[in-house]
C-alpha cells in the first residue's frame, strides 16, 4: 500500500500470461505533478475541452444525451463536464491523483448549473480495476490517456476498455501525439499512430466506425496536425449472438 493517501495503490496489470507490469512508479509520478500544483494550460492540461469532443458532443455525431459516458485519465475534468452539460445521464472521470479529482469537482461546482454538476461525477482509482456499481458505460473518451501509459500497458489498456463498455457502446479516441519519426520510447506522452489503435482496440473486440485526421480547426492550436480521431463500437448483444457486425 502507499503511505501517501492520495496516491492509489500500486497495482499490477496482466500483460501477457505469466508477466505483470508494477504500475506503483507511474502512479506516483502522476500524484507529484498535481500535488505540485498544474494549473490550467500547464503541461497536458491543454485548459478547456478539445474542440473535436465539443464538435462531436453539439452536432450530435458523437451524442451524450442519456448515456452513460465514461472519461479515463481526465486530470481537471473538462470533457466530463462538456458530457455533462450535452445531457450525459451520467459522466464519470476517473484519475490517479487526488488533486486532479478535487480540482475537477471544484471546476464543475463552479461552472455547471445544478442539474448537470450532479450527473458529473470524479473517483480517485485505477481504470484497469475500476468497476462501476450500475455496470458498464454507453460511450468512452479516450485522449492524452494510452500515450501517458507504459507501452507494455497497451493491450491491457483495449481489454480495460472492452470491459468497461456495454454491447453496442461507443469508444472515441482522440489519438495523440501522432509524430512520425519519434522515438517510440521517449514518454509520456509517447508517440503514437492510428494504426496501434486499430491493431489494440480490433483485437480486443471492438469494430471501426472512422478513422481520420483530426481537422485543423478542431484541435488545441499546440497540437495541430498531430491529432486523429478514431471510433470504435463494440458489437451488439444481438451481433454477438448471430455472428454479425452491429451498424452505426
Amino acid at each position: 500500500m502507499s503511505d501517501n493517501p492520495g496516491v492509489p495503490a500500486a497495482r499490477s496489470v496482466h500483460v501477457r500470461p505469466g508477466e505483470e507490469l508494477d504500475l506503483e512508479e507511474y502512479n506516483q509520478r502522476w500524484h507529484k505533478i498535481w500535488a505540485d500544483g498544474l494549473q490550467p494550460g500547464q503541461r497536458f492540461d491543454a485548459g478547456k475541452c478539445s474542440p473535436l469532443l465539443l464538435h462531436l458532443l453539439s452536432t450530435g455525431e458523437a451524442p451524450a444525451a442519456g448515456r452513460r459516458v465514461l472519461v479515463p485519465g481526465c486530470g481537471r475534468g473538462y470533457d466530463v463536464l462538456a458530457a455533462a452539460t450535452a445531457g450525459a445521464a451520467l459522466a464519470v472521470g476517473l484519475d490517479l491523483a487526488q488533486e486532479a479529482v478535487a480540482a475537477a469537482s471544484a471546476l464543475r461546482d463552479e461552472s455547471l448549473t445544478a442539474d448537470a454538476a450532479a450527473r458529473a461525477q470524479f473517483e480517485a482509482c485505477d481504470f484497469f480495476t475500476y468497476q462501476h456499481p450500475d455496470g458498464p458505460f454507453d460511450l468512452g473518451y479516450d485522449y492524452t490517456f494510452l500515450c501517458a501509459l507504459p507501452p507494455q500497458a497497451r493491450r491491457a489498456w483495449a481489454e480495460a476498455w472492452a470491459r468497461h463498455l456495454a454491447p453496442g457502446g461507443e469508444l472515441v479516441t482522440l489519438i495523440f501525439p501522432v509524430d512520425p519519426g519519434a522515438d517510440p520510447d521517449a514518454g509520456p506522452p509517447f508517440p503514437v499512430t492510428p494504426e496501434l489503435y486499430e491493431s489494440l482496440l480490433l483485437a480486443a473486440g471492438f469494430e471501426r466506425v472512422k478513422l481520420e485526421r483530426v481537422p485543423n480547426g478542431l484541435s488545441h492550436p499546440q497540437r495541430v496536425g498531430r491529432e486523429w480521431l478514431g471510433r470504435w463500437r463494440l458489437p451488439s448483444a444481438a451481433g454477438l449472438e448471430h455472428g454479425t457486425q452491429s451498424k452505426f
